[in-house]
């Protein structure tokens, strides 16, 4: 609960745009029967929310003659709890600045939703990016720790480790089929049961007595936690207004990256020993509680509801094949260049540029972390200017600066890894929000699964293809053939449909969308 009182001088002018209920980005009030008129010479006012992302929210005002002649002062009191689990600590600070004068009618501050959050919606989001925490350590730890489990129990060649990678992304078909079902029983049951599954089977891999069966394990929950994270994400888009779909998936992309850098962070466990591996691997056990406490906020989908409840007939409703065409190029491009890049970036700094665990750690984290700023800005370039101002430059950033980071050595290699970092941060939430958005509510799942599985197949290609030119011919030449890859998808981006702004049900009817009023 937060709470702030503001004692200040002003004039009746003043004093009549206090009294004036607020309707702004944050919040929409509606005055308490039986406060005083403006024009008395003393009194009372109070306000309460009709719509914001508020659990509980009271404005009072009270004034009385001020010290000098035609003043008035104003003492004002909001209180307010908000309906935003998990990152109050984070969103109050910003509220807590606004409610003091409210936020100027047409201005939307940089922290804020286009779109004013109802609390169903506020506490949506922040189960989500909870959840995304999750599911971004739970999948994360393969990646970093496989160099040292492949040296302490596999063989420790670069071949070997890409086979482990694109074996374990094979069990894609657990995703699709976890996310077909979800289409059936929902998405609430499948999202909870897959990160449960997940976790254990994360922690179980710490025990994996040969890579064989670390492999085995790892494919099961790193495709599961997918499966979790993409029906969560399916709940939001669901659940939020249509101007604020894409800063939505911006920020679970930086809550997962917050997941992810949990076992960066847990990386120097591997040096303190050829078995250290296994113990970043228990990290797993922190997303115990956070899976049991977001359970119990998040919500079954209520466009999902209402579909089973009175539209039985929208189960047969067909998913655009041009529409899935293009989005799936575009990811099996990306992915192309994005798994050997991202899965190969440590034995690339052990083994060619000499880096310790400690030291990757702290090259992740320093160049990874801006990213945030990247996926902020590309969430309201999507909502705001359209997918494609954030889509297109952010892949062509991802192919060029991601792959010099492969070539340079020394500081240009940190400036490039910074740069691939941000700049190419800025597709992330739009490319997380188009799939769920131009399919259809009964064939949404399937849809994304279908999507994930091509984007894995793309993850696949590269990974194999990357693990037999890198023995062949090095870093450097084989991530410029690859960073191709996200280039061209930037030419497919220029034909994605425009989605910013328009409901999910008219993006999903045939003949033209018509676009939802002003946000």
């Amino acid at each position: 609960m937060g709470s702030r009182r503001d004692v200040l001088e002003t004039d009746r002018a003043g004093l009549r745009r206090r009294l004036t209920p607020r309707d702004d980005v944050v919040v929409r009030e509606a005055a308490v029967p039986g406060g005083a008129p403006a024009e008395a010479p003393r009194g009372s006012a109070r306000f309460e929310a009709a719509a914001g992302p508020f659990s509980r929210y009271r404005r009072s005002v009270e004034w009385a003659p001020g010290p000098a002649p035609g003043s008035v002062t104003v003492a004002q009191t909001v209180e307010w709890t908000l309906a935003v689990p998990y990152w109050r600590w984070l969103y109050g600070p910003p509220v807590r600045g606004a409610l003091r004068d409210g936020v100027p009618k047409g201005v939307r501050p940089w922290w804020s939703f286009p779109d004013r959050l109802s609390p169903r919606q506020a506490t949506v989001v922040a189960t989500m990016a909870l959840l995304n925490v999750v599911v971004g350590l739970l999948f994360g730890v393969l990646t970093q720790v496989l160099t040292f489990a492949s040296a302490d129990i596999g063989d420790g060649s670069r071949s070997q480790q890409a086979a482990v990678l694109a074996t374990v992304r094979l069990g894609t078909v657990v995703t699709l089929a976890a996310l077909a079902l979800a289409d059936r029983v929902g998405r609430r049951r499948i999202a909870l049961w897959s990160l449960w599954l997940a976790a254990g089977l994360t922690v179980l891999s710490a025990a994996a007595p040969g890579l064989t069966v670390l492999a085995g394990l790892q494919l099961l929950a790193r495709n599961l936690a997918i499966a979790g994270l993409l029906a969560v994400d399916t709940i939001a888009v669901e659940e939020l207004p249509a101007g604020s779909r894409a800063m939505a998936s911006g920020l679970g992309a930086l809550a997962y990256g917050l997941g992810a850098g949990v076992a960066v962070l847990a990386l120097p466990l591997a040096d303190l020993g050829p078995w250290g591996w296994r113990l970043v691997f228990l990290v797993g056990l922190a997303a115990v509680p956070l899976i049991a406490s977001g359970s119990r906020r998040l919500p079954e989908s209520d466009r999902f509801e209402r579909m089973i409840g009175t539209d039985p007939g929208a189960r047969q409703r067909r998913i655009r094949g041009r529409r899935f065409l293009l989005l799936a190029g575009l990811l099996f491009l990306l992915n192309l260049f994005v798994a050997p890049a991202s899965q190969l970036q440590n034995d690339f700094l052990r083994t060619e540029r000499g880096f310790s665990g400690a030291a990757i750690t702290l090259l992740v984290v320093l160049t990874g972390t801006p990213a945030a700023l990247g996926v902020l800005v590309g969430g309201r370039l999507a909502d705001v200017r359209g997918r494609r101002f954030a889509l297109v430059p952010g892949l062509v950033a991802t192919g060029v600066l991601n792959a010099a980071f492969f070539v340079l050595a020394g500081p240009p290699m940190w400036v490039a890894a910074l740069g691939g970092s941000v700049l190419g941060a800025l597709c992330v939430a739009p490319l997380g929000v188009l799939a769920p958005e131009l399919f259809p509510t009964a064939r949404r799942g399937s849809a994304r699964g279908a999507l994930t599985a091509i984007a894995v197949s793309g993850s696949v290609v590269g990974l194999l293809g990357a693990g037999v030119l890198v023995d062949g011919i090095g870093y450097g030449p084989t991530f410029l053939m690859l960073g191709l890859g996200p280039v061209l998808a930037a030419g497919l981006a220029l034909g994605v449909p425009e989605t910013s702004g328009v409901e999910l049900e008219e993006l999903n009817r045939e003949g033209p969308p018509a676009r939802s009023g002003p946000p």
